[in-house]
């Protein structure tokens, strides 16, 4: 039986042959380029904290939105922190930096208010 995959090869043969081909790299550096500038998904404090979590029973994934069936006493702990911290009366994490810009546009600017922001403001301000 012929090699269902020869043509493919041989694709694969001549852009590597032209400098062409692309492949998947080992991650370096800093990465501004997702949503882990923080480095916290190969933290090793992160590891040790979500599986003292894990052993707590805490369910992991939200299993829909806070709103409608994911919310946790452990988030309104880690708000209650947070506003203690900040020394306000309440805080409220958001999943995303989408939906932070989304509920902070949407609530606080008045009538009268103006936003000024440059070419750089994240496309979820738009």
């Amino acid at each position: 039986m012929a090699d269902p995959f020869a043509a493919a090869r041989a694709d694969l043969a001549q852009l590597a042959a032209r400098g062409r081909q692309r492949v998947l790299t080992p991650r370096a550096g800093v990465d501004f380029a997702s949503n882990d500038y923080l480095g916290l998904a190969e933290s090793g404090a992160m590891r040790a904290i979500a599986a003292e979590a894990i052993g707590r029973g805490v369910p992991q994934g939200s299993g829909g939105s806070r709103l409608l069936r994911g919310n946790h006493p452990e988030h309104e702990a880690l708000e209650a922190e947070a506003a203690a911290f900040f020394g306000s009366a309440a805080a409220l994490y958001l999943p995303t930096g989408y939906t932070a810009n989304s509920a902070l546009l949407a609530t606080l600017p008045q009538r009268e208010d103006r936003i000024f922001a440059d070419e750089l403001i994240h496309a979820s301000c738009h």
